[in-house]
């Protein structure tokens, strides 16, 4: 069990030293803010990682879940709002570089595991491809930017594009 760290780091240390053995982690670390192509993604407090590392002889296995909270913008209105998240973290490290080649082992040396860009690269993975502060939100008024959760706008409401005015008509056709 750890303190507040800035790194999700294992020491493992005695656990090379020990094949077949496994050991417990409960880590809980600030972490940087991601770089998306697009925006920064901000983590909303520390993240918390409860681990399990298993000597297997070969290889040290690292398995369990890390969780936190995110500070995202939705895509409707564009309003931050915090999104909860529990990623599965399962990954295998190794200190033999050949047997990194031959399985999709990641080598490391020492005795400290830096699981950070692991968990980073399936944190990505598991976001929404649209994030949205709720279900219901209404977004912005596409005429004057209005944000629809927070009231009516004032714009009139406008005519159907005229290409689709078909499609208008025969749904009217349909609810008759």
């Amino acid at each position: 069990m750890a303190g507040c760290d800035t790194m999700l780091q294992l020491d493992v240390a005695r656990l090379k030293r020990s094949p077949g053995e496994s050991v417990s982690f409960e880590i809980i670390a600030e972490m940087p803010p991601l770089k998306m192509a697009v925006e920064k993604i901000s983590f909303d407090g520390p993240v918390k990682a409860v681990l399990n590392a298993t000597n297997t002889g070969q290889t040290i296995m690292v398995e369990g879940t890390v969780s936190g909270m995110l500070q995202l913008n939705c895509c409707r209105c564009l309003e931050p709002f915090s999104y909860s998240f529990e990623v599965p973290f399962a990954e295998i490290y190794t200190t033999a570089v050949d047997e990194a080649k031959d399985e999709e082992a990641i080598p490391f040396s020492g005795d400290v595991l830096d699981i950070t860009p692991e968990v980073l690269k399936d944190l990505i993975m598991e976001l929404p491809m649209k994030a949205v502060c709720h279900e219901e939100c209404q977004g912005l008024c596409p005429g004057c930017g209005q944000n629809l959760n927070q009231g009516r706008c004032g714009c009139e409401v406008t005519e159907v594009d005229p290409r689709l005015s078909v499609l208008r008509d025969i749904l009217k056709g349909m609810n008759e």
